[in-house]
């Protein structure tokens, strides 16, 4: 949308090079997610004082959210810089979310040995899973912070190439 409107030509024409213009994009859209699971607490406070809750689990869970966010941030914004049309970059971005949530996990669970393998650890589910069910482990976070780091980098070489 910037680069039909014309806007990214005053983003970059001031003292700030292309990566920190990607990086401002995924904080701003970043801190929008953390609002807005802020926002739910309330709910969290009010079914915590009607009866037991797993503390933990609920923690775990927002905890999770933000991870799956952020790497769901990243893949958006690299579908929003290869193509100037924001229903093409939605109907993208959607595409390679639905691949990474779920068609991945199915092909890890319908397909046997080192491909199954592979499929199964791409499935974005089956780390968030992980991560809700309380398990932090630093291979859930690596693939989350691979995701996120793969989509702001692919976004910043596709729009360094665009304007240069």
């Amino acid at each position: 949308e910037e680069t039909r409107s014309g806007t990214i030509e005053l983003l970059l024409t001031k003292p700030i090079n292309h990566q920190q213009v990607v990086w401002g994009k995924y904080l701003a859209t970043f801190l929008l997610v953390v609002i807005a699971l802020v926002l739910t607490i309330p709910y969290y406070i009010t079914v915590a004082s009607i009866g037991n809750i797993d503390h933990g689990a609920v923690i775990s869970g927002y905890f999770g959210l933000l991870l799956m966010s952020s790497a769901y941030i990243g893949v958006g914004l690299f579908a929003s810089s290869i193509t100037n049309n924001q229903i093409v970059s939605f109907l993208l971005a959607l595409l390679i979310g639905v691949f990474f949530h779920i068609l991945f996990g199915v092909f890890g669970g319908n397909l046997s040995g080192i491909l199954g393998k592979v499929f199964y650890y791409l499935s974005m589910n089956t780390h968030f899973e992980s991560i809700t069910r309380g398990v932090i482990d630093t291979k859930d976070l690596i693939y989350f912070a691979t995701i996120t780091y793969a989509g702001v980098f692919l976004a910043e070489k596709a729009i360094q190439s665009k304007t240069s």
